[in-house]
C-alpha cells in the first residue's frame, strides 16, 4: 500500500474514496464531523441526511455517499457510536473504525482512501499519534495470506493507496513520523501473520532460522543461528528432547539489537514449535489442524525485533526463539522420561504434548547471562487459555507487579488485550516430581494456564519476568476489522509498545 501525507483543502482533495467520521449529535442540526475543521459543502449534505434519518451515527454504521460536481467520486460517512455503546474514542476504536472502512472499500473494489486529519481528532489524538493509528488499521485492515492461490482471488481487492489529508501544514512532520511508525508496525505485523499462515512442510526450524539471518541482515540486527551441535554445546536437553523425535533437526536463534552502554536489556523469548503432533501423546486430527500456529510466539519475537529496529528503540534487545518440530517416531520422548535443561535443573517428562514449556525453559535459563532489566516471554502456551479467556483476551504472569502493569498500559495503547493471572505457590507444589527436580505437567488437574507459567517460573534466575499465553490469541476462525481468518500476529505492536515506552523512560 503507498501512503501519501498532504495538506490540502478538503473540497480540492481529489480521491476515489473520502473517509468522513461522524459522533451522534443530541439533534440532526448540531451534526458536527470528527474529522472535519472547516464547514464544507460535504458536511451540509450529510446533515440533511441526519436530519432526513437516513445517518445516525451509531457505531459501526457506514454509509456510502456520491457527491455531484465534486473532487472526491465518493463519501464514506462513518459513525463513531453514542456515549452508551461505545466508552470512549481511544486509539484502538478509531483503528477498528479505520479498519471496517478499508473493508467496505475493498467490498466494493474501491482502491484508494482519503483519510483527513483535523478537527475533533487532533484534539483526541496528536498529529503523530493519529497519522500512526490510520495507517497501522488500513495495513491490518487490508490483509490476506494468498502465497499459495494459484489464481487471483475475487473476493480480495486491496487498497493500494491511503492518503492522508492535513490542513494545516504545520502537522506535516509529526504527521509523517507517525505514518512511518505506522507503516512499519503495520508491515511487520502482517510478515507475522504470513509466517503463521505458511504450512508445517513450508516452515520448518531451518527454514524459519533462515528466515531471521534474511530479515536481521536487512536492518542491522545481529543474528546468531545455532545448529544441533551448538545446542547440545550449550546443555540445552530439555529442547533437545523435544526435537529428538522429528527429521528436521533443531535451531536456536539469537537475535541481538545493540544501544548504549547504559541502557538497559530487555529480552524478548518466543516459542517456536514450528509443528506440533504431540508427539507419543499424539493430538486428534482437528487439532493438529491449528497445529502450524504453534511457531506464533517465535514469529511475534522475530516481528517486534525487526520493527523496534527499524523505530531505532533505545535499548538494548536480546529476542531468543527455540525451534523445534515435535513429532511421533521410533527416537521420540517418551512419557517418563528425564532431561536436563540448560541450568543443571532435571525435568520429568510427564506429558510430550507440554512440549513448548520444555524449549521455553532452556530459553529463559540462558537468559540470564545477559543480566536482563527484564524477560517478556510469549507463547501458545496452553490450551486452557481458550476456557479461561476465550479470544478475548491473552494471559499474563509475572513475577513483578511494575512490569506487569506496564504491559497492561501497553495493551490499552494497542487494544491487545491482557489479564493478569495468578500464580500462587501451590501451582508450583503440584508440580513437584519423585524422581525429578520437577514435571512439565502438574499432578492434579485444573488451573492448567497458571500451572504452565509456574513451570515457566521456575526457570527464571535474578531477572523480572512476564509471561504471555496467547494459545487463543494467535490465530483466529472467524474475521474481524483488524485481524483475519489464520494468523492473527497478536502482540507484535503490544511487545513494541512496551519497549518503544521502556526506551522513553530511559
Amino acid at each position: 500500500m503507498e501512503i501519501t501525507i498532504t495538506h490540502n483543502a478538503l473540497e480540492a482533495q481529489t480521491t476515489s474514496a473520502l473517509l468522513l467520521l461522524f459522533a451522534p449529535p443530541a439533534s440532526p442540526e448540531k451534526l458536527a464531523a470528527f474529522n472535519l475543521s472547516q464547514p464544507t459543502l460535504y458536511l451540509a449534505l450529510i446533515k440533511t441526511l441526519a436530519q432526513r434519518g437516513d445517518f445516525h451515527g451509531k457505531s459501526r454504521e457506514l454509509l456510502w455517499l456520491y457527491p455531484e460536481n465534486m473532487s472526491a467520486q465518493r463519501l464514506l460517512v462513518g459513525g463513531l457510536g453514542r456515549e452508551k455503546e461505545e466508552n470512549k474514542i481511544d486509539g484502538p476504536f478509531l483503528q477498528r473504525v479505520v479498519a471496517n472502512a478499508v473493508a467496505a472499500c475493498r467490498r466494493l473494489g474501491v482502491k484508494e482512501i482519503c483519510v483527513p486529519l483535523s478537527g475533533a481528532l487532533l484534539d483526541h489524538f496528536d498529529a503523530a499519534r493519529a497519522a500512526q493509528l490510520v495507517v497501522e488499521a488500513a495495513l491490518l485492515g487490508n490483509y490476506q495470506f494468498a502465497h499459495y492461490k494459484t489464481g487471483a482471488d475475487k473476493n480480495y481487492s486491496p487498497i493500494q493507496t491511503l492518503t492522508l489529508l492535513l490542513d494545516e501544514a504545520k502537522h506535516e512532520a509529526a504527521a509523517t513520523a507517525g505514518a512511518n511508525a505506522g507503516k512499519i508496525l503495520g508491515t511487520w505485523t502482517c510478515r507475522a501473520r504470513d509466517w503463521q499462515n505458511t504450512p508445517a512442510n513450508h516452515l520448518s526450524p531451518t527454514r524459519f532460522s533462515e528466515i531471521a539471518q534474511e530479515h536481521a541482515r536487512a536492518i542491522k540486527l545481529s543474528c546468531e543461528v545455532w545448529e544441533e551441535d551448538k545446542i547440545r554445546e550449550q546443555k540445552m536437553g530439555a529442547l533437545l528432547g523435544v526435537a529428538q523425535g522429528s527429521t528436521q533437526p533443531p535451531r536456536f536463534v539469537v537475535l541481538e539489537k545493540s544501544a548504549a552502554e547504559q541502557q538497559p536489556t530487555i529480552v524478548l523469548v518466543g516459542k517456536g514449535v514450528t509443528f506440533d503432533s504431540g508427539g507419543l501423546a499424539i493430538k486428534s486430527l482437528e487439532s493438529m489442524l491449528e497445529m502450524k500456529y504453534d511457531m506464533s510466539g517465535a514469529a511475534v519475537v522475530l516481528a517486534a525485533m525487526c520493527a523496534l529496529a527499524e523505530l531505532e528503540a533505545p535499548l538494548r534487545l536480546i529476542g531468543l526463539i527455540p525451534l523445534v518440530e515435535n513429532m511421533p517416531s521410533g527416537t521420540a520422548q517418551r512419557p517418563g522420561d528425564v532431561v536436563t535443561a540448560c541450568n543443571g535443573k532435571t525435568i520429568e517428562v510427564a506429558d510430550t504434548d507440554a512440549e513448548g514449556r520444555l524449549i521455553l525453559a532452556d530459553a529463559l535459563a540462558y537468559a540470564s547471562r545477559f543480566k536482563p532489566e527484564a524477560v517478556i516471554d510469549i507463547a501458545t502456551l496452553t490450551g486452557a487459555m481458550a476456557y479461561v479467556l476465550g479470544d478475548t483476551a491473552a494471559g499474563l504472569f509475572s513475577n513483578e507487579t511494575a512490569l506487569a502493569e506496564r504491559i497492561k498500559q501497553a495493551a490499552l495503547q494497542t487494544g491487545e488485550r491482557v489479564w493478569e493471572l495468578p500464580l500462587y505457590p501451590e501451582f508450583t507444589h503440584q508440580l513437584e516430581s519423585e524422581i525429578a527436580d520437577i514435571r512439565n505437567v502438574a499432578s492434579r488437574r485444573g488451573a492448567g494456564a497458571s500451572k504452565g507459567a509456574a513451570f515457566l517460573a521456575s526457570f527464571v534466575e535474578g531477572y523480572k519476568w512476564a509471561h504471555l499465553d496467547i494459545a487463543a490469541m494467535a490465530s483466529s476462525t472467524k474475521p474481524t476489522a483488524l485481524t483475519p481468518k489464520g494468523g492473527t500476529g497478536w502482540g507484535v505492536r503490544l511487545l513494541v509498545e512496551v519497549c518503544r515506552q521502556w526506551g522513553r523512560q530511559v
